[in-house]
């Protein structure tokens, strides 16, 4: 029998002072069986970096023809195409080939291993950005996760505060690689 995914509902309150967008919203994540909450809590971190009203989750780990993330315009187009983990140069080069625009959000201490075999691939894309999360924020940034969630995220000099009613987590994406 196969295990399903773990739904997880968010009642969201972004303010990203960075982008000057503020909303109320409410999300819904689905965690594949192999997904940790810690890889589930990075795709909304990410979301919250780049919330769009176009922004969706992906299809999952599963599909591989899809990011975690992805901004389509009602055209079609593919503006965003957003990874978290470490993401393989051949997925990446699908993401170029497919959008406009690619992210990565890298996490674990796995990042030390992985960036430098995939460095020189990567770092000819001309629209690709890189953000490292350090691990222990990560982690602590995972013990927010519940099936019901509140979460209250505040975005600014390119650092995400985020907050339940039990426990703060502040984020600071690093992007020198």
């Amino acid at each position: 029998m196969a295990l399903s995914a773990g739904v997880y509902k968010v009642s969201l309150n972004l303010s990203d002072m960075d982008r000057q967008v503020y909303l109320d919203t409410k999300l819904t994540l689905a965690c594949h069986p192999s997904e940790t909450e810690e890889r589930m809590m990075v795709r909304l971190l990410a979301w919250c970096f780049h919330a769009h009203d176009d922004l969706t989750f992906g299809k999952g780990l599963s599909t591989a023809d899809e990011p975690d993330l992805w901004q389509v315009a009602p055209s079609g187009v593919i503006e965003k195409w957003i990874e978290v983990g470490q993401p393989s140069v051949d997925k990446m080069k699908k993401g170029r080939s497919r959008s406009q625009q690619q992210v990565v959000y890298t996490t674990g201490r796995g990042r030390d291993q992985w960036w430098p075999t995939v460095a020189n691939e990567l770092t000819k894309f001309s629209d690709l950005s890189v953000y490292h999360l350090n691990a222990d924020e990560v982690s602590e940034l995972a013990t927010l996760a519940a099936k019901n969630m509140t979460l209250s995220v505040c975005i600014s000099e390119g650092s995400a505060f985020v907050s339940s009613d039990a426990h703060n987590v502040n984020i600071t994406p690093l992007t020198d690689f």
